[in-house]
């Protein structure tokens, strides 16, 4: 299973494992879903995403 999933539409970053009710991760639209390589936070930022404040704390 991916650890980070990516939201194109507003480019934020989720932590699967960490994800709350308010990541609201099922509204994603499938068209809109970015699983990176590696699977890292560290790739995520390279490729410009955000991080969710609900699911990932820095």
């Amino acid at each position: 299973m991916p650890g980070y999933l990516g939201n194109k539409s507003d480019s934020l970053v989720h932590h699967l494992a960490a994800m709350t009710s308010d990541c609201r991760i099922v509204e994603i639209k499938k068209s809109d879903k970015v699983y990176f390589v590696p699977d890292t936070i560290q790739q995520a930022i390279t490729e410009k995403f955000t991080q969710c404040k609900n699911c990932i704390k820095n």
